[in-house]
């Protein structure tokens, strides 16, 4: 009898463990399905994406900011006076009271130098201003002299000067 107890503890123990195995695999399986769970249900596609996203963002506002900065130096250099009378200057050819600007064109056989792109670029007949009236007219259109054009061809020459001028 005392045998049989023993084996029966034996039993009981042996059931012991093999239930504690058992409860020890449904909790690694349970983990193993929770994590399954959360790394399928957790968005991680779109965290990767919105991390990547950021990262964008991220050097376009670096690039925004360098041209804000810049142009941060560019408003206060713009409020030196300076600055302001170079730009008058050299843009818009303006000069300061009493003073008088002269603009320079090359001559037609020499090329000019040190003239900017008036040197690099020769400026068009079609822009230049004539010296006189007589010179918008076409050859066509002058006549022997003065006696010869009537009261018309002065008006519709004059007429023409103005067409030209608008």
């Amino acid at each position: 009898m005392a045998r049989r107890r023993r084996l029966r503890a034996a039993v009981r123990h042996g059931g012991a463990v093999k239930s504690l195995r058992r409860a020890r695999v449904v909790l690694a399986a349970a983990v193993v399905l929770v994590i399954a769970v959360l790394a399928t249900g957790f968005p991680v596609g779109t965290f990767l994406r919105q991390r990547t996203a950021i990262a964008a963002v991220d050097r376009q506002l670096a690039v925004v900011d360098s041209h804000n900065a810049e142009l941060r130096s560019e408003i206060t250099s713009l409020r030196q006076p300076a600055t302001i009378e170079a730009i008058a200057r050299e843009e818009y050819g303006l000069v300061r009271p009493g003073q008088r600007s002269y603009v320079i064109l090359p001559g037609k056989s020499a090329r000019a130098i040190g003239a900017g792109t008036l040197g690099v670029l020769p400026i068009p007949a079609d822009d230049l201003v004539p010296a006189s009236v007589s010179a918008l007219a076409s050859p066509s259109d002058v006549t022997s002299g003065p006696q010869s054009a009537s009261l018309w061809s002065r008006t519709a020459g004059e007429l023409e000067f103005w067409r030209w001028a608008l």
